[in-house]
């Protein structure tokens, strides 16, 4: 492993990205592979697309691009991350966006912080 590999998978650690359990699941000698991803995460706005659906009050459009994040940042470990777009999703699925704001703060703070870390450490 790279020694920016293994600072960036430590840092990771450090905010309670699910490093080893993600590295299991993409198999073995698959640590370059999980970088790669990683390292593509900052380059795409996912936030966005849900404050704009937000502000024009289109749920089905929210469930679709909290779902999007949840999916990919679930597949990297980034379970809080995950998490809060979910709760977003349900919402969002259940017909109100009422609370959102507060949701995608929550959002944008976990994002940042990921985004933070994977810039600092490549």
């Amino acid at each position: 492993m790279e020694k920016s590999t293994g600072s960036l998978f430590a840092a990771l650690k450090e905010i309670g990205v699910e490093v080893d359990k993600t590295l299991s699941r993409f198999g073995d000698d698959s640590s370059e592979i999980y970088a790669k991803f990683l390292k593509r995460f900052p380059d795409e706005d996912r936030i966005t697309p849900i404050k704009d659906a937000v502000s024009e009050n289109d749920l089905e459009k929210l469930s679709q691009t909290a779902h999007k994040l949840k999916g990919v940042s679930a597949n990297l470990g980034m379970t809080a991350l995950s998490e809060a777009a979910h709760t977003l999703e349900l919402k969002a699925k259940n017909g109100s966006a009422e609370g959102a704001d507060e949701d995608i703060k929550r959002i944008e703070e976990l994002n940042e912080e990921v985004c933070r870390i994977i810039s600092e450490n490549t």
